[in-house]
């Protein structure tokens, strides 16, 4: 990502959480972030975990690297060992942001997208070029991946951020869960050593 994060405007989004919790939750780019408060030369800051603001889409001011992900086009299908998404389509619709994607069981299992893939709005997200992150509110009941597939079985889904960003979107970004990577493997699911996905909207 290219979104910089100062430490300014950390400690300013985070310092009244802290006077009244010692473990508050400090929201970057709407990804929620719980933080532990610290005490240096009598002033007190919260502390965020480096993975998790790599998450968020944050880039910490100082150098930390940009999120692996697979990377890709409209159009283009993306396969990270366990899920197949192609995205079709993406842009205004009906006064909210929509975007439809081509889902695909790659494994020889049975999939439930949404709790064994994080195939799910709340792991999809709209960015700019310059680092402008914004999470999706829901999908479309009538498209959504909270269906079953056998493997090799495909469905579309529709997810829909209800207020459009404010920035131009570029990417859209698939950022599942370290904790559904982690136990996805140990159920034998293959996912790929980067499962994070990326896709431009305009390829060059």
């Amino acid at each position: 990502m290219n979104h910089v994060l100062t430490l300014a405007a950390l400690l300013a989004s985070s310092f009244t959480l802290a006077q009244t919790d010692k473990n508050p939750t400090v929201y970057i780019n709407g990804t929620p972030i719980k933080g532990t408060v610290v005490t240096v030369g009598g002033k007190q800051f919260v502390q965020l975990s480096l993975p998790d603001l790599q998450k968020s889409g944050a880039l910490v001011s100082g150098g930390s690297a940009p999120i692996k992900a697979i990377q890709g086009c409209m159009g283009q299908p993306l396969f990270n060992g366990v899920t197949r998404l192609t995205l079709l389509s993406a842009g205004l619709k009906d006064g909210k942001y929509v975007v439809s994607f081509k889902v695909a069981n790659g494994t020889q299992k049975n999939l439930l997208p949404p709790s064994d893939a994080d195939v799910n709005y709340d792991y999809m997200f709209a960015a700019s070029a310059d680092g402008q992150v914004q999470k999706f509110d829901t999908w479309d009941d009538a498209n959504s991946p909270n269906r079953q597939l056998t493997p090799g079985a495909n469905l579309t889904a529709n997810f829909v951020l209800n207020t459009p960003p404010a920035f131009t979107v570029t990417r859209i970004l698939f950022r599942p869960e370290d904790s559904t990577l982690k136990n996805g493997r140990l159920s034998e699911l293959p996912f790929a050593p980067v499962s994070n996905m990326e896709f431009a909207l305009k390829c060059k």
